[in-house]
């Protein structure tokens, strides 16, 4: 299946950066959120969580268009708010261990 703007959730490394607040991007609790983080760590956790996912390095974040870190395209079938939290709680796992 071709991963898409309009048949995937798209997530930006800046939901999950830990020195972010809520107004500048970051979509989970601080408890789910690591640091400086990148769509290597997304794209592993997503892996790790046995989702279809596609990355797209050239893409820039809209609130900070300068600076390409790059997004993930990962495959609908949850709630993109159950989606956020699995890939933080993996990415938290993945950080400590």
């Amino acid at each position: 299946m071709a991963l898409d703007e309009d048949t995937a959730w798209v997530l930006w490394p800046e939901y999950f950066d830990r020195s972010r607040p809520r107004s500048q991007g970051r979509k989970v609790n601080k408890g789910l959120t690591i640091n400086n983080p990148d769509v290597d760590a997304i794209s592993s956790a997503l892996k790790q969580l046995g989702l279809e996912h596609k990355v797209e390095r050239e893409k820039s974040y809209p609130a900070n268009w300068i600076s390409k870190g790059g997004r993930v395209l990962v495959q609908k079938g949850l709630p993109k708010s159950q989606m956020l939290q699995k890939v933080g709680e993996a990415l938290v796992k993945a950080q400590r261990s």
